[in-house]
């Protein structure tokens, strides 16, 4: 399997330029250097790992002006792209893949702030119901707008790019059993 390395120093008006360095690649050599297994695995668990702390610092610096955190600003993602804006509350515990506590303490908050309400189920006593607001549409929107600008974590990425990494992410989550 070729192997691409990383790109090489160019120079500026003949200057020297010291060459770029790749924290993932000089992971996967001294990690296959030191006999450890699977060197390659080794390096793209790791660039998923680094690609999800700086998208993830990204966001949440971008989502403070709106006094949200991922996990408030994920449910109300969630809640806006289903059906009436409503799901039981199991649900979106599944959906996040949250632990449910997590959910209810996240919807406290959002509830105190009149971007969610939550209702027991008319049907199933056992089931409480989320429900996005007016309020929360609006909030949503403000903060979509800030994140968009911000290219949602992802500021330097092309269109093609952001593309092309959906689509190799969805590979590997088929190949890993994640549907």
């Amino acid at each position: 399997m070729s192997r691409k390395q990383p790109s090489e120093p160019s120079s500026d008006a003949g200057g020297d330029v010291a060459p770029r360095r790749d924290s993932i690649e000089w992971s996967r050599r001294r990690w296959a250097d030191a006999g450890e297994p699977e060197p390659d695995h080794f390096a793209a668990m790791a660039a998923v790992m680094r690609l999800h702390q700086v998208v993830g610092a990204e966001l949440d610096r971008a989502l403070r002006e709106h006094d949200l955190t991922r996990t408030a600003y994920l449910i109300l993602c969630t809640l806006r792209i289903a059906g009436d804006h409503t799901l039981p509350m199991g649900q979106l515990s599944r959906r996040l893949m949250l632990h449910p506590t997590t959910i209810s303490l996240v919807a406290d908050k959002l509830e105190k702030r009149a971007l969610v309400t939550r209702a027991p189920h008319p049907t199933d006593r056992r089931t409480v119901l989320a429900t996005l607001t007016g309020e929360g549409v609006a909030a949503l929107a403000d903060a979509n707008r800030t994140l968009a600008q911000a290219g949602y974590g992802l500021p330097e990425v092309s269109d093609r790019l952001a593309i092309t990494l959906t689509e190799v992410v969805r590979e590997v989550r088929e190949r890993i059993g994640d549907r």
